[in-house]
């Protein structure tokens, strides 16, 4: 795969094998601020010693069996934490922490706007309820729904309860929750799923704990299941089948709808809106038959299936300008759509994916260089990108700057560490006047450098918003108290001081510029 503009650098490939420090961190103020300071220290060791049992996360952080297994389920219950069994001991039941599902939860407002957008607020309503509580039955999910004070008759009459939760099922924005356990592999890497039977069967389970930790893990899987199933309204009488399942939100479907949505963006900004209408569409097509979000390439479609979903019973002139839009992209030279053979229906296309998240990333790392360092320092850094290796001298030359402005902004560059410098000697004594210095930008390591600081950055943010509302916590106690008496039918008269209103008025500014900027953050990350 090609780099931008006719270079040789690709992102393709790139595995996270361990967390940043910077990610770390950012996941165990994630988990404090949701579930408390003791769920935090248990997510913290998880990230920091790998999977552990009960008996090593007591040991290993401190607390009491009965606090740290509460942890535990709680973490299970969210979707942060999967247990796994081994195959060779079936009492011996480790957790591993699910960094990504805790960093989803800062996506949260993302999905239920998307969602509300998309479809409806009955939607929105329900989807609500799977976020606030983790996993659910899909009964108790619509009696939460139905003792919601928003559920009004117009949302009622505008979508039942039942068909809105099927279309989320069938846009694969909820799915089951996987029942049992994933086994760990034995050394010669086979291993399969310990199937625990239904969540009441495993509720009903012994505990045995005794207060031993040793002999907690039976006790963690059958209070797990309890605490899968919150008692509210409508849980009670309900028998097995369909009703035992649970079911929790599918991050992985919304990471890729917005992934459509920011590739049909860039081609969008690149080519034309015709442009980026007929690739949206094609990932629409292609939609439903990709497996994992990081797809590489969508599945090939046809021409005639891309001018049938686009223009359907439009005119000859629609159908040949569309013909002409999806020619301008196939020979567009930054490959964002390939021709891959024909069919009975025309020419079968694909799309580069993975090459428009590329030069997403790239265009989002040369905005932070542009808006850290100034546009000649951009201008560097995108030379460098473009012709690899160069000296000083050429870089000044190519790219018009003062050989002063050039060394010091090579210097900034090289202290962030988004460029780097390689000494080619022509002797042996590596004397410097007889040794070419060359810079060049490595791009994994760049965008591997930028994630760190959008992970220092949000967790500064978040830092900044918990601070600010702490300020305020008095008035938002009283505010909070006087809504829950009006939910409840009553009356509540609040009187502020001016310099309550005053402050209450500037902490809302402040924020809604923070929570503004910690979505940015998050499309960035």
């Amino acid at each position: 795969m090609k780099g931008p503009a006719g270079g040789n650098q690709s992102l393709a490939g790139k595995k996270v094998e361990e967390p940043t420090p910077e990610a770390a961190a950012l996941a165990v103020d994630i988990v404090i601020d949701s579930f408390g300071q003791e769920t935090g220290t248990v997510c913290k060791a998880l990230i920091q010693c790998g999977q552990r049992t009960l008996r090593e996360l007591v040991r290993d952080t401190k607390l009491r069996p009965s606090r740290c297994q509460h942890a535990l389920l709680v973490l299970i219950q969210h979707n942060c934490i999967l247990p796994q069994q081994s195959a060779n001991n079936g009492e011996d039941v480790s957790y591993a922490i699910e960094l990504t599902n805790v960093m989803h939860r800062l996506r949260y407002p993302r999905f239920l706007l998307h969602v509300k957008e998309c479809m409806s607020k009955t939607h929105q309503l329900l989807l609500e309820g799977l976020l606030e509580h983790g996993r659910l039955r899909s009964s108790q999910l619509f009696a939460r729904a139905n003792a919601c004070p928003d559920y009004d008759d117009d949302m009622r009459a505008e979508h039942s309860l039942d068909k809105a939760f099927a279309l989320l099922v069938e846009g694969r924005f909820v799915e089951r929750v996987p029942v049992g356990y994933q086994t760990s592999q034995n050394d010669d890497g086979a291993g399969e799923m310990h199937k625990q039977g239904s969540p009441k069967r495993r509720a009903e389970a012994p505990a045995g704990t005794g207060g031993n930790a040793a002999k907690g893990a039976p006790a963690v899987r059958a209070a797990a299941s309890a605490l899968s199933m919150p008692d509210l309204p409508g849980d009670r009488g309900m028998g097995g089948g369909e009703d035992d399942t649970l079911w929790r939100i599918n991050p992985d479907e919304f990471n890729r709808r917005f992934r459509h949505v920011a590739c049909a963006a860039l081609v969008r900004e690149k080519i034309d809106e015709d442009a980026g209408h007929l690739l949206l569409s094609i990932l629409e097509i292609t939609r439903t038959h990709e497996t994992k979000v990081n797809e590489e390439r969508s599945t090939p479609v046809s021409e005639a299936d891309i001018l049938a979903n686009i223009c359907g019973g439009g005119t000859r002139t629609e159908i040949d300008q569309m013909k002409g839009v999806l020619g301008r992209l196939v020979a567009d030279t930054s490959e964002l759509i390939s021709c891959v053979g024909e069919t009975h229906g025309g020419a079968n296309y694909c799309v580069n994916m993975r090459r428009i998240v590329d030069l997403i990333r790239i265009k989002e790392v040369e905005a932070v260089v542009r808006e850290r360092f100034g546009g000649p320092a951009c201008r560097i850094f995108r030379l460098l990108l473009l012709k690899r290796n160069l000296e000083q001298k050429q870089i000044a030359e190519m790219a018009m700057i003062p050989i002063k402005d050039t060394r010091e902004l090579l210097y900034k560059l090289l202290k962030a560490e988004y460029v780097q410098i390689q000494e080619v000697a022509r002797t042996t004594d590596h004397a410097p006047s007889r040794t070419f210095y060359l810079w060049r930008v490595e791009l994994l390591q760049v965008v591997e450098q930028v994630g760190r600081d959008l992970y220092r950055a949000t967790s500064n943010l978040r830092a900044r918003l918990i601070h600010e509302l702490s300020q305020e916590r008095e008035t938002l106690t009283l505010l909070e108290h006087a809504q829950d008496k009006i939910a409840n039918g009553g009356k509540s008269a609040v009187t502020l001081t001016a310099e309550q209103r005053r402050n209450l008025v500037r902490m809302r500014t402040i924020a809604t510029r923070l929570e503004s900027s910690l979505l940015r953050l998050d499309e960035l990350v």
